[in-house]
């Protein structure tokens, strides 16, 4: 059974959602159609791409995985369409691609303009979705995509004694998740200490393995699931306490 999940921008309650959904049974209606989320803050590329990249390894190679976040970011967007690891990804170029994956897929088509609004989305999706479905060979149909929209400078900005990164999500917790993974972290600290300043005079200068670790009000730094940077307040909302936002900049200095 084929797998495809979708991801947006829409909200719940909007009903382009259900469209979309239906849209993809009018092409085949034996789809398994998994809604991730439709909660992504309007617009919210970065967040859209760290809540793709956390779900989309959990479901079968093949799946499909539709993510439309900020469909309408210039007068002529368009979808792209890109196989890694085992898996499809279909989305407006508008950056969420090049944050999800670095390096870039090397399979990477151009599959469709809309410019009129959501009906032409819908029926550039039918279509997309259609060729998908019924004519494996891509490029009989589509165009290799040679550039697509960069957003690098969501990415870290790495030095031999420091990170900057940037807060890529905030859960209904109001945990603030940050673009710096254990992996990295650990790489460039090589065991030294350090100072996480969330603010320019406000900082953490210790790993915690979990909430309780600090007194209630008080805030923490761990690594959450994913293995990404969490800032969280122990019984708090770290976001509203702390004054942290969406693409807010951090520094981590391991100089000290």
């Amino acid at each position: 059974m084929q797998i495809l999940t979708l991801t947006s921008d829409f909200g719940t309650q909007d009903p382009f959602a259900g469209m979309v959904k239906g849209i993809c049974y009018q092409v085949e209606t034996r789809w398994h159609i998994i809604d991730l989320s439709h909660e992504v803050n309007p617009f919210a590329v970065s967040q859209a791409a760290y809540f793709l990249s956390q779900s989309y390894r959990t479901f079968p190679e093949g799946s499909l995985h539709i993510c439309l976040v900020n469909l309408f970011y210039s007068k002529e967007p368009q979808l792209i369409l890109a196989h890694q690891l085992g898996h499809w990804f279909l989305m407006p170029d508008n950056g969420i691609l090049s944050l999800l994956f670095q390096p870039r897929p090397e399979d990477i088509y151009r599959v469709g303009f809309y410019k009129e609004g959501f009906r032409e989305v819908l029926s550039v999706l039918h279509d997309i979705l259609s060729k998908w479905h019924n004519h494996p060979k891509i490029m009989e149909w589509a165009s290799k995509a040679e550039q697509i929209e960069d957003r690098l400078w969501l990415h870290p900005v790495v030095q031999e004694n420091w990170i900057r990164g940037n807060v890529i999500y905030i859960d209904r917790f109001e945990n603030v998740v940050v673009n710096v993974h254990q992996t990295l972290f650990e790489r460039i600290g090589n065991g030294r200490g350090f100072r996480f300043h969330y603010r320019p005079h406000d900082m953490i200068t210790r790993i915690s393995e979990h909430y309780g670790e600090v007194r209630e009000g008080d805030p923490l730094l761990l690594f959450n699931s994913a293995g990404f940077l969490e800032i969280a307040v122990r019984t708090g909302n770290a976001a509203s306490l702390l004054n942290l936002k969406m693409d807010d900049s951090v520094l981590i200095d391991f100089s000290a």
